[in-house]
């Protein structure tokens, strides 16, 4: 059986270490739907210091436990479906992941205040599915929002503390099926909702709530260029391009980085088919990257940390690939689901880190037109 305590504990604290080391906390996610209803969901991850995140696949059939509000054992259940997604730090535990159905669910961080756990009684500690335990627990049983609607409210959702810092990870989800339906997770005064998410991008604190009433603030933005009005006897003329976006926030913090994603994925010209969504989903959230630097912070010993874009992914939820590429090597390589192995008990790693670019070089094509 595949224990996800005892691992996590060490996660936990290591997430921590980062998360309150630096300001931003930026992870983006958006989603891009095809004419022909090819479904893809990008997503950039930043941290204050190396993840070193490898590509896990957990295979269908293996057994898990979740971790307990004590830290003891949870919930254990029996992996229905097999899934893939990136790791870090070593430790076997995806920060988000596509299943073998097409479903993606992903956890983004939210600040202390943002997030309340249900108290969860003694005698439901076996039944217990931690914060951390949660996306894991999504690709391994639901194939379909609709299935996450079932079967999300009658779990035993609990804050797992980090005994070392006294503290809890806090954290909201992302989920979303092949179809493009896609929902959020949130654990607010502890109560858990499970909220149609209509804009399907996704980014960090505050609530997604407070996001989509935020957008009432951009109400007048438009993909299409501002036209020349009289003002007197002046007539004022925009710019230059793109003048019917003139407002829309810039800056790396998440209700901008939210307000960004809101338009970019839903005013981009939709593509033909597969193949032109992930291609428009490389596009958009490249618009996300954050360089070292940008976004700076201190860490233990109050050592600089920079909140900078370690990986970015895209998932093809109709073919069931993943593109991913690195800080490191901006080329994207592919996992196909279908060509690794999906049945076994215990996960197999593709690492993401170390793989240096490979520049195509067409110097010898040059000739004259």
């Amino acid at each position: 059986m595949f224990h996800l305590r005892c691992f996590q504990l060490s996660l936990f604290a290591l997430f921590l270490s980062l998360f309150l080391s630096v300001p931003s906390r930026a992870c983006t996610g958006l989603r891009v739907i095809a004419e022909d209803g090819a479904v893809t969901f990008a997503r950039s991850l930043e941290f204050g210091s190396p993840t070193k995140s490898d590509i896990m696949i957990a295979p269908r059939g293996m057994e898990w436990t979740g971790t307990a509000p004590d830290g003891s054992n949870g919930l254990k259940w029996k992996s229905k479906y097999a899934f893939m997604g990136p790791d870090a730090f070593g430790q076997a535990s995806p920060l988000e992941g596509m299943n073998e159905k097409g479903l993606y669910a992903a956890g983004f961080w939210m600040p202390a205040g943002e997030s309340e756990f249900p108290k969860i009684a003694k005698e439901d500690y076996g039944r217990a599915v931690s914060q951390m335990d949660l996306g894991t627990w999504l690709l391994c049983n639901c194939a379909t929002i609709d299935d996450v609607r079932k079967l999300v409210p009658a779990l035993k959702l609990a804050g797992a503390k980090v005994p070392s810092l006294n503290m809890y990870t806090l954290v909201h989800w992302y989920v979303m099926d092949a179809t493009g339906k896609a929902v959020v997770i949130e654990s607010m005064g502890g109560k858990v909702s499970v909220t149609d998410n209509p804009v399907g991008v996704f980014t960090n604190a505050p609530s997604f709530g407070w996001h989509l009433e935020n957008l009432r603030n951009y109400v007048s933005l438009r993909p299409d260029n501002a036209q020349p009005f009289k003002l007197g006897d002046y007539t004022v003329k925009p710019l230059g391009e793109g003048s019917g976006l003139l407002g829309l926030p810039g800056d790396q913090t998440p209700p901008s980085r939210f307000v960004r994603a809101a338009f970019y994925a839903n005013t981009a010209l939709k593509p033909a088919d597969a193949d032109g969504a992930v291609n428009l989903g490389m596009n958009l959230i490249a618009n996300f990257t954050i360089p070292r630097g940008l976004s700076r912070g201190a860490g233990p010993n109050n050592r600089p940390e920079y909140d900078y874009t370690q990986w970015t992914t895209v998932y093809d939820l109709s073919r069931k690939e993943l593109y991913f590429r690195t800080y490191e090597n901006q080329d994207y390589s592919r996992v196909r689901l279908s060509a690794v192995p999906l049945d076994g008990d215990k996960p197999v790693f593709i690492p993401m880190w170390g793989v240096k670019p490979a520049y195509k070089d067409v110097s010898a094509q040059a000739k004259p037109q």
